[in-house]
C-alpha cells in the first residue's frame, strides 16, 4: 500500500517499516519487497549487499521474483562478484515456476552466449514460451 500509495499517500519509510516486520516473520514476499526497495534505492540509499541479503531470504523460499532477482543480481554483478552460470542458475528456479521475466533473461544469456554457448534457436524457443 505505501510503496505505491494505494489508498494512503506514498510514504517509502513507512513501507519499509512494514515489509521490515513481515520479513523478520520470514514472509517471502516482504522480504523480496525490502530487496527491491534496497537495490532500487526507495526511501533509503541503494545497497545491493542488502537487497542481496533480503532476496536470498525469500529465494532460499523459493519465491519466483526473488529468483528472479537474484538471477538479476550476479548477471549484473550488483553486490556480488558477476557469475552468468549462478545467474543462470536463479534464474532456472524462477521460469520453472512460470516466471516470464526468468524466461526472458534466460533468452537473453542464449541470444548474447553469457555463461552458455550462444543459442539464437534456443534463445527464441524461450521467448515464445515467455509470451
Amino acid at each position: 500500500m505505501y510503496e505505491n500509495g494505494l489508498g494512503v499517500k506514498q510514504d517509502y519509510t513507512e513501507a519499509l517499516s512494514w515489509y521490515r516486520k513481515a520479513a523478520e516473520q520470514g514472509y517471502a514476499p516482504a522480504q523480496n519487497n525490502l530487496g527491491r526497495m534496497h537495490e532500487r534505492g526507495l526511501g533509503v540509499e541503494q545497497n545491493y549487499t542488502e537487497a542481496l541479503f533480503w532476496y536470498s531470504k525469500a529465494a532460499g523460499q523459493g519465491f519466483a521474483s526473488a529468483q528472479n532477482s537474484m538471477g538479476w543480481m550476479y548477471e549484473k554483478g550488483q553486490g556480488v562478484k558477476q557469475d552468468y552460470a549462478e545467474a543462470l542458475s536463479w534464474y532456472l528456479k524462477s521460469a520453472v515456476q512460470g516466471d516470464f521475466k526468468a524466461k526472458l533473461r534466460i533468452a537473453h544469456l542464449y541470444l548474447n552466449g553469457l555463461g552458455v554457448e550462444r543459442d539464437l534457436a534456443e534463445a527464441l524457443f524461450l521467448i515464445g514460451k515467455a509470451s
